[in-house]
């Protein structure tokens, strides 16, 4: 159930990031850089989905732990406190890992000073999300 939770609380994240340009500012970001997988160069469609693709399946990995390592006795309780705490992790493995291999952050396109707290902001987002969603299905964790 962690691995539903996560991806369900990471597709929801997904469609509020598409339809928010169109009740904020109205800027969409603009990616200027040319997409390669594995050498070869692909279309912009073909890396949108396949970003989709890694976002969606990154959520659930992290839903899943999450609910591994809390029945490993990791975490104490399923609560939103311990949840949080999961949420900071994550941030720092996307910060820390993810984004760099997408190239993006510390060895690669520099974004801007908020960065850091939008990429803090969104996870406790998804962290806030998962557990409502995974509290749905009683005995889940």
């Amino acid at each position: 159930m962690g691995l539903a939770a996560g991806a369900i609380a990471g597709t929801i994240m997904l469609f509020l990031s598409h339809i928010a340009p169109y009740f904020g500012a109205g800027n969409f970001v603009r990616d200027l850089d040319v997409p390669y997988v594995f050498g070869k160069e692909i279309t912009r469609r073909e890396a949108h989905v396949l970003g989709v693709l890694v976002h969606v399946l990154l959520t659930a990995a992290f839903g899943g732990i999450f609910v591994y390592l809390y029945g490993m006795g990791i975490f104490p309780d399923d609560g939103i406190i311990s949840v949080l705490e999961w949420g900071l992790i994550v941030t720092i493995f996307m910060g820390g890992v993810v984004m760099p291999i997408e190239g993006h952050g510390l060895f690669g396109t520099k974004e801007d000073a908020w960065f850091p707290l939008d990429l803090l902001m969104t996870n406790i987002a998804w962290a806030v999300l998962f557990w409502w969603i995974i509290r749905l299905w009683p005995g889940a964790v």
